[in-house]
This record gives C-alpha cells, sequence and structure tokens, in this order.
C-alpha cells in the first residue's frame, strides 16, 4: 500500500505512535491529516510521570530518537541513573548506572508534556490536526487508537510532597498482583502507580501501595487518582490487513515492564517507511521490533512465575553490577529458546508502563 504523492493520508489516533508517524510522514513529503476523539492533545493521560527506557533495541536511546525524525535534546525530560526496588519485608535496594536506565517524561495536556512536544513538531510540519471526530478505521491508512482489549489494569495517584527527586520499584502480589508498582518523584510533584492482573479476592492494590511508603516514612499528599488499562495481547505478527496498526493498536509493547513509548514510535517510524514506499525499511524496523517483543514475552511469563527468593537473586544481581543495565539488554537479545516459548504460549499477557 503506496500512498499517491498528492494525497491525504488518514491516521486515526494522535497518541506517541501516531504523531511519531505523521511527523516521518510528512518528512518523507505527504499531506497528513491525524483524528483524535479527545479535544486536545495528551488529554487522554493524567499528567502522570512515566519512563521511555534505554535497553530494549539495539541503538541507544538519543540514537533511535533522533531516527524517528525528533530532537532528543529539545524534550522535556530528566534521566534516571538510579532507583531503588522492594521486596516486602526486605530492605530497598538501591540500583545505579554510569549509563541512564530511563528518561522520565510527563504526558497529558500541559505545555512541558512528551504529547504536547511531539504535537509541536507535527504542527512545525503542517500536520493537520481534526480533534472532537472519529474516522472510520477501516478507510484509514494508520491505525494508532491505543489499546482495544483489557488484560492489564492501572491504578495511579498523582502526589505532591517535599521530598527530593528519585524513582522506586516495589514488587510483590498484594501491590501488584503478576506486575509491578512504581512510584517517581520529580521537582515536587509525583507518580504513584499500579499496574496489575485482576483477582475477585484483591483489595484495592493501590490504597496498599500508598500504605507501604506511608509506613516508611514517606511523606506526601494524594492529590488526584486516575486508571487506565492495557492490552499486551502478542499478536498475528503477519497481519498484514489494512489499515496499518501501530502502537498498542498493533500490541507494540513491552510485554515485560510495559516500557512502550520507545517501541511505539519505532512502529510509527516504519509504518511511515511503508506508505512511502521503503518497504525495505520497514521491514528492517519490524523484524528487530518483533523479535524484541517475542522476548519480553517470554519474559514476562518467567517474571510472573519467579518464587520470593529468585526475585531476591535478580535484585542482589543488579545491585551488585557495575553494568547494570547490560544484564536488562542481554535479557531482550536475540535468543531461539525464547522465541520458540513465546510462540508456543497461548495466553495473553499485559502490563503497560507507558
Amino acid at each position: 500500500m503506496i500512498i499517491k504523492e498528492n494525497s491525504k493520508t488518514h491516521i486515526v489516533g494522535a497518541g506517541i505512535a501516531g504523531m511519531t508517524a505523521a511527523i516521518n510522514l510528512s518528512k518523507f513529503g505527504k499531506s497528513v491529516i491525524i483524528y483524535e476523539k479527545n479535544d486536545s492533545i495528551g488529554a487522554s493521560r493524567h499528567g502522570d510521570l512515566e519512563g521511555i527506557e534505554n535497553w530494549i533495541l539495539s541503538k541507544n536511546l538519543p540514537e533511535s530518537i533522533a531516527e524517528c525524525g525528533i530532537d532528543f535534546n529539545g524534550i522535556p525530560k530528566f534521566p534516571i541513573f538510579e532507583f531503588f526496588v522492594h521486596l516486602n519485608g526486605v530492605k530497598p535496594v538501591k540500583i545505579k548506572s554510569q549509563e541512564p536506565f530511563f528518561y522520565i517524561v510527563k504526558r497529558g495536556t500541559s505545555s512541558d508534556s512528551f504529547d504536547n512536544y511531539l504535537a509541536e513538531r507535527c504542527n512545525s510540519l503542517n500536520v493537520k490536526f481534526l480533534f472532537n471526530q472519529s474516522c472510520d478505521i477501516s478507510t484509514a491508512d494508520i491505525n494508532a487508537t491505543g489499546a482495544y482489549r483489557a488484560a492489564a489494569y492501572i491504578r495511579g495517584a498523582q502526589i505532591v510532597t517535599d521530598l527530593p527527586n528519585q524513582v522506586h520499584l516495589l514488587l510483590g502480589k498484594e501491590f501488584a498482583p503478576r506486575g509491578y508498582a512504581y512510584l517517581i518523584i520529580n521537582d515536587g510533584i509525583g507518580t504513584m502507580a499500579t499496574a496489575f492482573k485482576k483477582s475477585a479476592r484483591a483489595n484495592d492494590p493501590l490504597n496498599l501501595c500508598i500504605q507501604y511508603f506511608k509506613t516508611l516514612g514517606f511523606d506526601f499528599k494524594v492529590n488526584s487518582t486516575f486508571a487506565n488499562r492495557g492490552s499486551f495481547n502478542l499478536p498475528n505478527l503477519w497481519d498484514i490487513k489494512n489499515p496499518i496498526k501501530i502502537g498498542e493498536a498493533g500490541g507494540y509493547q513491552d510485554y515485560l515492564f510495559g516500557f512502550g513509548m520507545r517501541i511505539a514510535m519505532y512502529s510509527g517510524l516504519s509504518a511511515a517507511y511503508k506508505l512511502s514506499g521503503n518497504n525495505f525499511q520497514s521491514k528492517i524496523i519490524n523484524r528487530e521490533l518483533n523479535i524484541k517483543r517475542r522476548i519480553s514475552f517470554a519474559n514476562r511469563l518467567l517474571f510472573e512465575n519467579l518464587s520470593i527468593n529468585n526475585a531476591k537473586y535478580w535484585v542482589n544481581r543488579f545491585e551488585k553490577s557495575k553494568e547494570p543495565l547490560n544484564i536488562l539488554r542481554e535479557a531482550y537479545d536475540w535468543n531461539w529458546k525464547k522465541i520458540i516459548k513465546s510462540i508456543k504460549l497461548t495466553n495473553q499477557y499485559a502490563i503497560r508502563f507507558s
């Protein structure tokens, strides 16, 4: 499917993936229209802080962001070189790296959000946004509408505090059944969230997370709460039906810890190449994304079945390592056993960070 030079390209969904596709299509000389059901950019977000990882793909983060047509240095963000891991009943462990593990960005409608940064880039390239409008997805060129099936749930809180900047990862079935929870604090505001799979017997995990950090002496006030959902269903990777699905709509996510923004952006770049006639480059990108998705799917199963002793082992290994980021990178290396295992699995899994 190649777009004629003078035709319009129709994208449904003004999220990270959709706007990345629009940016690159515009750079390739295409005229782009994005349909967004909400009334503004980032309206589906909650002002929460989220991370863009630096370990899944073969290229480092600054290089891959630049490849997506975006000025990495201009993004409002801050790097994370260390964070604390909490296992209930065990003293929190600090994990440190010489390279940033990830970069924190704000999501939502504010002027300093990552969403608005991408929108400004789109506007500079004459991408047209149509808000409060729906579009028949079957007639669109790109489907970037986000998750379509809930398999994981997110409960979160926006907090205000005088605590210094810091990041915490909280593990345990009481805090995040078959998932994880986290706390990010930056310049007096913070996001606490738990990504989990629902259980009829489980109490509200967000309240338990709040109580946990309060018990440790963290002084903060909950300003607001939010809820979301995610869909990390491993799709049919050979589905070539139109429109092209990108971002969460196409299952382009990290299935382990849900660091999905960079993968979503690359899926948008791949779609832009394909619609511009560069099928070779599109296939190169998709090949890596599909391998990483399958490996992360296998990693998720391993994570969900970790015993407490195994979890302690991995936390200690990260703590003692001089290059903990390389442990994460190795976990996403191409591996036949992991690929085959993920192909054979029929259950669907979901947890999402971004």
